[in-house]
């Protein structure tokens, strides 16, 4: 899920400044495609035992759902400020039932159209695309995992030469990983023991 969170974080944040598409929606979108991309990643961490082909159909469901999704919450960035009355806009007398229903027919009539389009697009290229993704999705996420190994200075040695144990970080970690090593120096006897 982080991966995919930060992932559709700086996908988006990347696009804006590459097209120029820098705006008071911008945290919204942002933040959207974040949360997509860490809902796939916790799909994913449920369907990463099934069959490739159960599990691309999947993401391919979520990925339509997420069209809709996403749509609905960039139409809340502009909505509460749309002009005018009537069974469409924001008001903060309504309540929250008629506030619901103002916003299905706000969504309905401005984005719903497009979000079908998009929600199918996502559908579809999962299902073209999705094995080919996820497994280099897979790859690169194993090396951005960082691991952190502590090194003993030889004088805090055990008698035999030995470094003493220290809990280890790389359990089930590829050997690819980003390996960050940092000396125990200043910690007390007691600590590294």
């Amino acid at each position: 899920p982080r991966l995919g969170l930060l992932l559709g974080l700086c996908a988006m944040a990347t696009a804006a400044v590459l097209t120029g598409g820098i705006g008071p929606w911008l945290p919204f979108q942002m933040l959207g495609l974040g949360w997509i991309g860490g809902g796939a990643g916790l799909v994913g961490r449920v369907t990463t035992r099934l069959p490739a082909r159960a599990e691309v159909v999947i993401l391919a469901v979520f990925g339509w759902g997420c069209g809709f999704a996403y749509g609905a919450l960039l139409n809340l960035w502009f909505w509460p400020y749309v002009r005018g009355g009537g069974p469409t806009a924001w008001s903060p007398e309504l309540s929250l039932a008629e506030t619901l229903e103002h916003y299905r027919s706000f969504y309905a009539l401005t984005s719903f159209g497009w979000d079908a389009a998009g929600a199918l697009a996502n559908a579809v290229l999962i299902l073209l695309t999705g094995r080919a993704v996820l497994g280099a999705l897979r790859r690169v996420g194993g090396r951005l995992d960082p691991v952190v190994e502590f090194d003993v200075p030889s004088e805090r040695r055990g008698a035999d030469g030995r470094q003493p144990p220290v809990p280890s970080a790389t359990a089930g970690r590829s050997s690819s990983a980003m390996r960050l090593s940092m000396p125990l120096t200043n910690l007390p006897e007691s600590s590294v023991e």
